[in-house]
């Protein structure tokens, strides 16, 4: 998903495909961590939560690809996002 979605578009080498879909990978770990599964249906995790893992997660992809290509990466990174009330597509503070 990741790969076909950001790092073909990017142009991204092999290397560069691996890091950037570890740094992805981790982040889902770690936003798996945040859901509360004791209630029916789960609770979401809290936004700024959410945020602050969004935010390492691009900082990680930031050191792992050619500057020019970072903003074309959040543009791609937003597009991929689940539609709904909280992500209306303005990203701030990125």
């Amino acid at each position: 998903m990741i790969e076909e979605r950001i790092c073909k578009p990017l142009n991204l080498n092999k290397q560069q495909t691996e890091k950037v879909t570890a740094a992805f990978n981790e982040f889902f770990v770690e936003m798996e961590k945040l859901v509360d599964k004791s209630t029916n249906p789960p609770t979401r995790p809290d936004k700024a939560k959410v945020d602050a893992l969004g935010k390492i997660r691009d900082e990680k992809v930031k050191l792992l690809i050619p500057a020019a290509l970072f903003p074309k990466y959040l543009e791609l990174e937003m597009a991929g996002r689940p539609k709904g009330p909280e992500n209306d597509g303005n990203r701030q503070n990125k």
